[in-house]
């Protein structure tokens, strides 16, 4: 009985905002803005916390020295790129960015600059919706990773100085972090901006899971951090900066490796936009396909064949989807031939042509 008022409550909404298209629009913005902004603290969390804390405040001093030089992660896509920025800086000697503020500042507005040319391709080649929610997340970026407190006694330093010396931990947070926010990003079609909007375009275009594409561009970005980080590395006592010896920063970027792996699991697992499913149902109903493809924007192919066992005639309907739209397509089956019989598979490419949802 409950579920009858609540399907019933759920079709009224649906109505209405059928019939209020203003209303509706207004709804899906408000709510790709609220998932941006969740996304964009989640990510600039988890890279002042276990990426990039701010070291100067810790409570014990002593810890922030591993062999002589400090435990610094690497980031990945514009983030790992601003930190790579910020490794020349230290290079040339900016006394500026000795102060931990002033670094959180210089990295974060390189982080913003870095992303503009990648909003512009995601404008003009992707979609202006798509181009606009990825530029308020790199705002909400920004903005939060300037903002959010970590000084002395702040709640966020207190979580980076009890995990700081296990690197273990720290990549795993950091990497579920990561993962998360990119992860929701997607959802909305939108990105955290940087390597994301090319890793995005070049996944639409090959209709593939977008994980791959990210980690090939963040292995590169990470080596750049790396041979950087060896030239000029961490803060000594406030003052100048050593460099990081290779075998130490061969460590770090094995930690960091593990890290980009762990966030590609975690955005290929939430992002199933791009993984396909093939449907093969088995079926007595010779309309059950037309009921399919006038729900669906897929097409399908349909073999007639023999029951083995009873030898009745059966049309194999075979069906290739987006791994999201299972659901729907097997409650549909089911409602038009509850006998209907169906195998789904897993398909890890699909070659020829499959509709792709246009990006607004």
């Amino acid at each position: 009985m409950a579920m009858y008022y609540v399907n019933r409550f759920k079709k009224k909404v649906i109505n209405y905002f059928y019939d209020h298209p203003v209303q509706k629009g207004t709804l899906n913005w408000s709510y790709a803005i609220i998932v941006t902004a969740l996304s964009a603290i989640i990510f600039s969390f988890g890279f002042k916390c276990f990426i990039q804390p701010n070291y100067q405040a810790f409570s014990d001093p002593s810890l922030i020295y591993e062999n002589g030089a400090i435990l610094a992660l690497a980031s990945s896509g514009a983030s790992g790129l601003s930190q790579s920025v910020l490794q020349i800086f230290k290079l040339i000697g900016l006394e500026f960015i000795i102060d931990p503020f002033n670094q959180y500042v210089t990295n974060f507005i390189a982080y913003f600059i870095i992303n503009i040319p990648l909003l512009l391709l995601a404008f003009f080649k992707l979609g202006k919706k798509f181009a606009a929610l990825s530029l308020i997340n790199v705002i909400f970026v920004t903005i939060f990773g300037i903002i959010l407190p970590n000084g002395s006694g702040d709640f966020i330093t207190e979580i980076s100085e009890a995990v700081y010396n296990q690197p273990v931990a720290r990549i795993l947070f950091a990497g579920l972090c990561t993962g998360v926010a990119t992860a929701l990003s997607y959802l909305i079609e939108s990105t955290c901006g940087g390597i994301d909007i090319i890793a995005y375009y070049i996944s639409e275009k090959k209709s593939s899971a977008v994980g791959i594409y990210s980690a090939i561009f963040n292995f590169m970005i990470v080596l750049l951090y790396s041979i950087l980080s060896c030239c000029h590395g961490g803060l000594v006592d406030g003052t100048h900066f050593i460099a990081v010896s290779i075998s130490h920063q061969a460590i770090i970027f094995l930690y960091t490796f593990v890290y980009m792996i762990l966030t590609t699991l975690v955005v290929d697992t939430i992002n199933i936009s791009n993984k396909k499913l093939s449907l093969q149902i088995t079926s007595k109903d010779a309309n059950l396909a037309q009921v399919i493809m006038a729900n669906i924007p897929h097409g399908c192919t349909v073999i007639d064949g023999r029951g083995g066992y009873t030898g009745n005639e059966v049309h194999i309907i075979m069906v290739t989807i987006r791994k999201n739209e299972r659901k729907r397509v097997i409650k549909i089956a089911k409602t038009a031939d509850p006998s209907c019989f169906i195998n789904a598979l897993a398909t890890e490419q699909v070659y020829g042509k499959f509709f792709r949802k246009p990006i607004k």
